[in-house]
Order: structure tokens, then sequence, then C-alpha cells
């Protein structure tokens, strides 16, 4: 018979006679001298005897600028939306991890049920509306007020990286946690809180940082050992009403604990604290939807932005653009990036990532470039008039007012940049169009030396390269066209022929519906009128939704396979809200027992 395998539970027996063997001390023998052939004439030996495992083989270097085309319009977005609620909220499956600092004496809040400080591994609001939202309508809550005394020094996972979900919000921390990213994760993987703090608190510890910041309806942020990061408790408040705990043990009402009294146990503040927390969210949503500018309690540093679109992970590279995963092909928010997913990736990616990660906390070459602002300067000088750009080439206009209406448009964005053929003596129409489009392109990079830029940089300067060259492509190629039928200052001029122009228009709309796909900007919508002041212009964020139509209200609403495309968008559309609105229209994922009734759509109103 077979000896049984060597196993930790059931091991072979090895007398000291055989393990002194002569064999084997020739054995061993013939193993020293071999290390010590190795160690000693290593450079005469064939190569491939040192070459590192594949899971530590550095990235591929066959990137090229051309490698960043299909990454650059989702890198760029991710960039523009950093520590915005609005684009996070469109685009919640993060792929970007950030350092930054959380200034001094930042109000930070933390809700419990009972006495005692907060626990060592506690997440805290940046909101105290967040906290009340989340403990304020039990039976028993206490908020804690705390601040730092010192900056912490933080990782943030963009998107929202603070909602449970199974569609691709949490890939980037299984990413980074895990090592993978399952196409099915198990029931714990998504929902257990406190294991993940506990993987995200062994990554802290070993970055040498004090916590992670991340996104739901609101920014929250992990402290993994609060007292040694300098943060020092101010106060706590005991939100406790008379009566919550008799309400609590009354079994005639029903166990609910969202709903307000009489109906359920509970504070008697429980929903008007759901509609404030949605209310401090709209504060950060970076300048959509008439809310406020972006967070700014985290100072992020954008040359430490690390991205999983970076075209250096191989493993990802293909499975971006113009690929969704699962069933979200609803094309909600800009572009893409609702359904991209991190599913695929291979373990070499995932070790590249967190390296990349740990040379940024350890300090990285950075340009001092402030690229959130140049971003912001972009989008400033081109989205607004693209979007005049394609509402007026889809118009029922004449096509004279059309044509007309495009050039002064195309001409509004690259007038800085052009010079008219008699302008330039001896310069040809050709020479004209490569030096506006080279101009329009390379204003905001052309003195960038990318020799000084660090590795994360090197990311954004590409990104924003390839964004500009075809946005400025295109924009010339509106203003060559239209002029030729208005000023005709290029030199070139055309009969008018209204049928000619009218397919020529529906050309133009053809290639304007295939920029704003690529870019991701034909959906970055308003509410369609100023909100009063009891209103809130609000979109969906898990887990506080405004759900007209859909029996649980948010994310989960939205995944569901039944739902048609026309339902998800009037779901994603802005609409101003009270809290009257709020309630009818789900308030904090009712359940189908406990559901208000839908409040009607525009049009029945």
């Amino acid at each position: 018979m077979a000896p049984p395998p060597l196993t930790s539970t059931r091991k072979q027996r090895i007398s000291s006679a055989t393990l002194f063997h002569p064999t084997w001390i020739a054995l061993f023998i013939i193993v020293i001298f071999v290390v010590v052939a190795l160690i000693r004439f290593d450079s005469v030996l064939p190569s491939f005897l040192f070459a590192p495992g594949p899971e530590s083989l550095s990235p591929p270097t066959n990137i090229t600028p051309t490698s960043y085309h299909d990454a650059a319009p989702f890198v760029f977005d991710s960039l523009h939306g950093l520590l915005k609620q609005w684009p996070n909220s469109y685009a919640p499956n993060g792929h970007s991890i950030v350092v930054g600092t959380v200034p001094p004496h930042t109000q930070l809040f933390h809700g419990k049920h009972g006495p005692g400080l907060p626990d060592k591994l506690p997440f805290f609001a940046f909101d105290a509306e967040m906290s009340l939202g989340i403990f304020g309508a039990t039976a028993s809550s206490v908020i804690h007020t705390l601040a730092p005394t010192r900056p912490l020094r933080v990782i943030y996972f963009d998107g929202q990286s603070a909602t449970l979900t199974e569609t691709g919000t949490l890939d980037s921390q299984m990413a980074i946690l895990g090592g993978e990213v399952p196409s099915v994760p198990v029931y714990n993987h998504i929902y257990d809180e406190d294991q993940r703090a506990l993987d995200l608190c062994a990554l802290v510890d070993d970055l040498g940082i004090d916590g992670v910041v991340r996104m739901n309806a609101g920014f929250e942020i992990l402290l993994c050992n609060w007292p040694r990061s300098g943060v020092e408790h101010l106060f706590a408040s005991n939100l406790t009403l008379p009566g919550n705990r008799e309400r609590a043990v009354d079994k005639s009402l029903p166990n609910d604990p969202n709903r307000q009294p009489p109906l359920g146990f509970g504070n008697a503040f429980g929903e008007q604290g759901s509609f404030e927390w949605l209310r401090s969210a709209t504060w950060h949503y970076g300048n959509y939807g008439q809310g406020g500018p972006a967070f700014g309690r985290v100072k992020p540093d954008l040359c430490t932005m690390v991205s999983f679109y970076d075209p250096e992970l191989a493993s990802l590279s293909s499975l971006h653009h113009g690929r969704i995963i699962g069933n979200q092909t609803f094309q909600n928010g800009w572009g893409l990036r609702r359904g991209h997913r991190l599913v695929g990736i291979s373990s070499r990616d995932v070790k590249a990532v967190k390296s990349r990660i740990r040379e940024n906390i350890g300090g990285s070459k950075c340009s001092g470039i402030e690229w959130a602002v140049l971003a912001e300067s972009i989008v400033a000088q081109h989205k607004t008039r693209l979007l005049d750009i394609a509402k007026t080439i889809s118009s029922p206009q004449p096509a004279s007012f059309i044509v007309t209406r495009i050039h002064e448009l195309s001409h509004a964005i690259l007038y800085a940049y052009l010079e008219y053929p008699f302008a330039a003596i001896g310069r040809s129409a050709a020479e004209v169009e490569a030096l506006t489009v080279s101009r329009c392109s390379s204003a905001y990079t052309s003195k960038v030396n990318p020799s000084g830029l660090s590795k994360s940089e090197m990311l954004l300067y590409h990104s924003i390269n390839v964004v500009l060259n075809r946005l400025c492509s295109f924009e010339w190629d509106l203003l060559k066209w239209s002029e030729k039928y208005t000023t005709q200052l290029l030199g070139e001029s055309d009969d008018i022929d209204l049928s000619r122009i009218q397919k020529e228009i529906e050309d133009k709309q053809k290639l304007m519906s295939s920029l704003l796909a690529w870019i991701g900007w034909d959906n970055w919508t308003q509410c369609e009128a100023q909100c009063s002041v009891d209103q809130l212009c609000a979109i969906p964020t898990w887990p506080v939704v405004y759900a007209p139509g859909f029996p649980q209200g948010g994310i989960y609403a939205v995944n569901n396979t039944r739902t048609s495309i026309q339902d998800l968008a009037e779901f994603w559309r802005p609409k101003c809200i009270n809290r009257t609105d709020f309630d009818r229209g789900g308030g904090r994922g009712r359940d189908p027992d406990h559901q208000f009734p839908d409040i009607p759509s525009y049009n029945e109103v």
C-alpha cells in the first residue's frame, strides 16, 4: 500500500536514521555547492535563471501615445469627477485610487448605539447628516463629533466605493485586497463591511497611512486607529427621543426602523433625517444639478492618481470601450462608464497597481501641475458649446439657420487659435488647418516636459492630449464645413444646394453623436428648471434614493432586467424634489409593504 500523502493533518514519520543517510548527506553537499556557484558565477550563467517570475514582471514597455486613445476619455472623466458626488453616482464603478490629505480640524461624525467612544475601526462621516441618516432613526442613538489635530494621510477610492452592490462598486477594493475580482462574488464578499474594514486597515497599516475615503450618499473615512492618528473626541450627543424604546418593543407596530411613528418604531425625525442626508449629498455634487463644488475636505494629490484604465494594465486594456458587462446596457450618466468592471484583471496587474500606490505614498516626483484645474478649464471651454451644437444640428430649424449657428459656435471655440490665410502670408489652407488644430490641442500642455512628470501624471498628460486632439479636430471640421456656406474667409466656397446641405447636416449629426458617445459628455444633464428653495435637484444615490416607479428604489431596481430603457431614463433624470416628493417617491429604500405612492411624472402634474 502506498504511503499517505504529506498534509497539514497527517504526516509521515521520518526517522533520524533516514535523515542522516549517506545519500541525503551527498545531496545536501551538492546543493550547497550549486548555491555558492550561482552566487559567485551568476554573470556567466544563462539569464533566464535570474529572470523574475511572471507575477513580478514590470508592466509592458511598448506603450506609445497612441496606446492611450481608448483609455483617454475614461481617464479624463475620472480626473474631472474626482471627489464629486454627481459624476461618481452616475459612474459608480470606480477605477481610480488617489493619495490625499484631510486637513486638521476637519469635523468628523460617528453614530453608534449605546454608550462609549467609537471603536478603533470605525467609519466616520464628514457630514453630520450622513451619520444622522444612518443611526439617527433608531430607538437609541448617539452621535460623536471628533476632529484631527494633524493632517491625515489617506487613500481615496473613487466611484461609489462605499455602496454595497454586486455590480462593480466594490471592484477596486476587491482587486487591491484580494488580488482578483470574482464575476459572481459570494454574499459576504459584498455585505460584510466589518471584514472589509479589517482588510482595509491591514492595507492602511502596511502603507503607513491613517485611513481610507469612500463615497455613497456623501463621503466617509475609515480611520483604523483614530486616537493614534491624532483625532480628538469633542463631544457626544444623545439623540434618543422619549418613547423610542417603548415603540421598539411594541409588538403591534411593524418592525420597520425606517418608518415614522406611529406606523413603525424609531426616531420621530427618521424620515426627515433621510431627506437631510440626501440634501447633504447634493452639497458635493461638484457644480452639477445646482449643487455645490467638489468635496473639499479631502485634498487629493493628483500626481499620485492610479487608474485601472491605464493601458499598461494589459489584462484590462480591451475590456472597457464599447463593452458593458452584465445587463447594464442603458448608458445613463455619460458614456459607457457605468457598466465598467475589473472582472478579469490579472494578478500581475493588481501587483503593479499596488506597487504604484506604495511608490506614491512614499513620495513621487511631481511636476506641480494643477491637473484638476486644467480639466475644469477644458470642460468649461468645450462642453456647453458642444451640447449647443448637438442640439442645433438635431433641431428642425431650416438648414441655413443650422449652418450659421454651427459656424458661430465652432468659431467661438477655435478663434483664439485661428489665423486666416490672408493674415499669414504664404500659408496654405492646409497649413492653417494643421496650425489651428495643433494650437487648440496643445494649448494646455505644450510647455509640459514629460520627463518631469510622475508615472501617474504621464497618464493624465497623454489622456488630455488625446481628448483635446479629437475635440479640436472635430470642431475644425465643423468650422471648415460651415464656413464655406457663410463667411468663406478660408478661401473655399460652395453653391447653396439645400438638398446636399441637408444630407451633410445629417452626416455631421452622426459624427456628433459618435464624438459625444466617445467623449462621454452627452448626458451631463441638469434639472429642467431652477429648483425652489424647498426643493433639491436630486439623482438616485445609494442608499438614499428618490425612485418613482421602482418599488424598492435604489440601484437594485436599476439593475432589474425587466426594467425598460424608458424607465431607466426616467429613473436617472434629475428632478426637483421636496420632502413630500421624497417620501412619496420611496425615500430610503422602502420595501413594497411600506411603499408610499409614486410621485407623478412631469407630464402628469
